[in-house]
């Protein structure tokens, strides 16, 4: 592991620290209520998915039960919402 690949995945994990505290002892009525939260979480979860791009290859080849690893890039762009 690289120590590019260390520091990302320290970013990812902070942000998923922050988004958990964000939501904890909240239900989804209060989510959906909540227009800052929503925004909060967009940005913790935009900001975990760029860093997750940013993950080497070789980190992700050598880690196959990481979520996500498979994908040889984690490009959000081709991902559709409904």
């Amino acid at each position: 592991m690289s120590k590019d690949d260390t520091v990302y995945l320290g970013h990812m994990l902070d942000q998923a620290r922050k988004a958990h505290l964000a939501i904890r002892g909240r239900s989804r009525e209060d989510f959906l209520a909540d227009e800052t939260l929503q925004l909060a979480l967009t940005y913790l979860l935009q900001t975990i998915g760029e860093a997750a791009r940013r993950v080497s290859d070789a980190f992700r080849d050598s880690h196959p039960e990481a979520p996500g690893s498979s994908l040889s890039a984690c490009d959000t762009r081709s991902y559709t919402t409904t």
